[in-house]
Parts: structure tokens; sequence; C-alpha cells
């Protein structure tokens, strides 16, 4: 494979990494080398120290520190399908991973995956690609807690909604306390809001379904 095939693959693929893996002859069926997990809505997928590279090919995962000695669980990221997170690998940390909805992830033994990517002269393509969605990851979720918390818990439901003709369609299961996790405030502050929010018509109920409008009406 030469350098211009690899960047053609960062352009057309959601990312890296599993395209590339699937043009070596490592087998990503052996359990040895990954494992697929479903997780139910709230389930969480705790690694513990194993070095993993997760895979979620389908849903929505929160990644969270739960700091036990102040009794406090932040949220520092959102990943959903297609994304592809590196745990332990190059630092040791105390993720854990929340599922909001139903998910499916592919657990891979991130030893063996990267000294086969290792050999190849892509390598540094691949590091430098998954750098770059965390870091704009990050730092989506970093600007975003500098919002006042209206635009946050607008922010943090269209991560979870679907685009419809009506705006963006929210799931039922995106409520307060979810919000107040992600959005680090109370769920008191966030009741406030998401009434403010309505009665500013940015979020509408519509047929027994919220939606939030791109614009005021």
């Amino acid at each position: 494979m030469d350098f211009l095939h690899v960047h053609d693959l960062l352009i057309k693929k959601p990312n890296l990494l599993i395209a590339l893996l699937e043009m070596t002859e490592l087998d990503t069926w052996h359990p040895d080398v990954c494992e697929f997990q479903k997780l139910k809505s709230y389930q969480t997928l705790n690694l513990a120290n194993y070095e993993t590279i997760i895979h979620v090919t389908n849903g929505v995962l929160l990644q969270q520190v739960n700091n036990a000695d102040i009794c406090k669980i932040s949220v520092n990221a959102i990943w959903s399908t297609n994304d592809v997170i590196f745990h332990n690998v190059f630092q040791q940390n105390q993720y854990e991973y929340l599922a909001i909805g139903d998910v499916e992830v592919a657990i891979f033994d991130a030893r063996t995956v990267l000294n086969t990517l290792s050999e190849e002269p892509f390598f540094p393509d691949l590091l430098i690609d998954y750098n770059k969605r965390q870091q704009e990851e990050f730092f989506q979720f970093s600007y975003m807690l500098t919002k006042n918390i209206r635009d946050r818990v607008l922010d943090v439901m269209k991560r979870f909604s679907q685009k419809h003709p009506d705006g963006y369609l929210v799931p039922k299961r995106v409520n307060s306390l979810l919000l107040s996790k992600c959005c680090q405030a109370t769920p008191t502050t966030i009741k406030k809001a998401l009434l403010d929010l309505k009665q500013e018509k940015r979020i509408i109920k519509k047929e027994q379904h919220l939606f939030i409008q791109e614009r005021m009406i």
C-alpha cells in the first residue's frame, strides 16, 4: 500500500484503523484478537487496566472518570458509531464507558493489533489520524463546557439526536440526569434550562416527541 492510498482512505473512511486492519493478515475474528459485545442502555463497559482498542460499531458511549474519593463521576468525551478509542494504550487512565441506548462494540487486544500494524509503512498515519480525532473530541467537549447552560444542553442533546425534517429528534432516554452528567451541572439547573428552552420554543413537543429547532420560531 502506498502513501497516496493511505491518504485516500483518510478522506473516504470513517476511521483509518479498521480500514487498515482489513488489509492485513490478522484474523480479527479470533477470540484472542477481538471480542464483540452488546451493551444495554446504561450498562457500563469497564475494562480495568487492560490495553485495548474499542471500536464503537453502533451506538453512543460516554467516556467517564469515576472519582471514588469525592463520589463524583465526570464525563469528558462522547463517542459514537465508527469512533475508535485507545484504552490504556498510551497512558494509564481510570476511564469507564457507559452505553447510552443499545451499543455494539468490538474490543481488540491493543498489543496484537499495534504490533501487526507497526510493521507497515502507514503506521505513523494511523497514529496521527487517531490523535487528531481524539483531540477534536476533547476540544469539542471542553469548548462546550465554556458555553452558557442552555447552549450546553442543546449541544449535548444534539449529540444524541437524529436529524429530522422537524429539527433534531430527541430520544426519550435523554433526560435531565443524563444531561446533568454530560453538561456538568446539577439536575435542578438542567431542568430550569430545559424549561427556558421550551418557553423560547427552541425545544418543542410534537406527537409525543421532543424536537430541537435550528432557529427560533
